[in-house]
C-alpha cells in the first residue's frame, strides 16, 4: 500500500509540475491554494546554506540532508520536515534530470492548528519530556498522510477545487501531524507561553526588520526574558546565538535579492543593512563558500 501510494504521488507531482510549467526546469511556484508552493530541482547540490520558512516540507521524489550546526537530519518521501520557525539550514540535495526532487511547502496556519489542539484536547504536559529545544525535525509519513497529500495534489489542478476543498485537506493533514510522534512541535508552536512560541515571535520580528539595527536586549525584552536567559533559550531553539542568526538571515536575503531581483552585491548589501560592502563580501563568501558574483553555482533556483 505504501509503495503504491508513493508511486502515485510521484506521478501526480510530475503532472502538477507540467501544469505549473516547471516540468523542464528547477523552480518554485505558488499554487492555486494560498500557503502551498510547489518546487522542482533537477540536479544535485552540495551542502549549501538556504533559508527555510516556517512550515511543512513534503517531498514526493528525491531527498535532502539538512545540517543545523551539530544537528543532522534527512527528509524524503518517507519523512516530511516540520519547520516550526524560520531557519537558515545547510542542505545537500539529491536530485537529477532523470529523477528530479519534487515536493511542496505548506505554511503553518496557527488558527487551524490551535483549533485542532483544542478539539483533540491535547495538553502540553503530555509532551513534557519531549525535546522541543530545536524547532525543526523530520516526521514519519503515514498512509493517512500519503492519502491526504494525494488528495491535495489532485485539487491543485483546478481553481475551484483548490479553493473549496484545499483548506479542509490541509486541516486533515495538520490533524495527522499532530497525532504523530513529532506533533508536539506544532502544539508548542501554538502555545503563547512556550519557549518555542516566544522565540518564534522574536524571529518573526527579525524577519520583518532584518535590515534595521537590532539589539539583543530589546529582543530579549520582547520575549519577556533576561538577556542571559534569552541567549540560552534562543540558541537551544535555533542552534545559533541571536547575532549569528541575524547575520545569516541578512546574508540569505541578500542572496535572494541578487538571484531574484538581479541586484548587484553592493545594492543587496545595503538593502539588508550592511554599511560596508567589503565586510559583506567577506561574510558572504565565508557563509556560502563563493563570492556574490558566483552564487548561481550553488543555488537551487536560478537567477531571474
Amino acid at each position: 500500500m505504501r509503495a503504491e501510494l508513493k508511486r502515485q504521488l510521484a506521478i501526480v507531482a510530475s503532472q502538477l509540475c507540467e501544469y505549473y510549467k516547471i516540468s523542464d526546469q528547477t523552480n518554485r511556484v505558488h499554487t492555486l491554494l494560498t500557503g502551498v508552493r510547489l518546487f522542482r530541482i533537477d540536479r544535485y547540490h552540495k551542502l549549501t546554506p538556504q533559508m527555510y520558512e516556517q512550515g511543512i516540507v513534503v517531498i514526493f521524489q528525491g531527498s535532502k540532508i539538512g545540517h543545523l550546526n551539530n544537528h543532522q537530519f534527512g527528509y524524503d518521501v518517507e519523512q516530511c520536515l516540520i519547520v516550526s520557525t524560520s531557519y537558515p539550514i545547510t542542505c545537500e540535495t539529491f536530485a537529477s534530470q532523470q529523477e528530479p526532487l519534487m515536493g511542496i511547502n505548506i505554511d503553518l496556519d496557527i488558527n487551524v492548528i490551535s483549533q485542532l489542539v483544542s478539539d483533540m484536547e491535547l495538553e502540553s504536559k503530555n509532551w513534557g519530556e519531549m525535546d522541543t529545544r530545536c524547532g525543526v525535525s523530520p516526521a514519519q509519513m503515514t498512509e493517512s498522510m500519503y492519502l491526504c497529500m494525494l488528495e491535495l495534489l489532485n485539487v491543485l489542478h483546478n481553481p475551484l477545487d483548490a479553493k473549496v476543498l484545499g483548506p479542509s485537506i490541509l486541516r486533515q493533514f495538520f490533524y495527522y501531524l499532530l497525532q504523530s510522534e513529532k506533533g508536539y512541535l506544532l502544539a508548542h508552536y501554538c502555545e503563547q507561553d512556550s519557549s518555542l512560541a516566544k522565540i518564534s515571535a522574536v524571529i518573526g520580528h527579525v524577519q520583518k526588520n532584518f535590515a534595521e539595527k537590532l539589539h539583543v536586549n530589546e529582543l530579549a525584552a520582547m520575549a519577556g526574558m533576561s538577556v542571559s536567559v534569552f541567549h540560552k533559550v534562543f540558541k537551544q531553539v535555533v542552534t545559533d546565538p541571536p547575532l549569528q542568526y541575524i547575520k545569516k538571515i541578512r546574508l540569505n536575503h541578500a542572496k535572494n535579492y541578487i538571484l531574484q531581483e538581479g541586484l548587484s552585491a553592493s545594492l543587496a548589501s545595503q538593502r539588508v543593512g550592511y554599511e560596508s560592502a567589503a565586510q559583506f563580501s567577506r561574510e558572504f563568501k565565508r557563509y556560502f563558500g563563493v563570492p556574490p558574483s558566483r552564487i548561481d553555482e550553488i543555488s537551487d533556483y536560478s537567477r531571474k
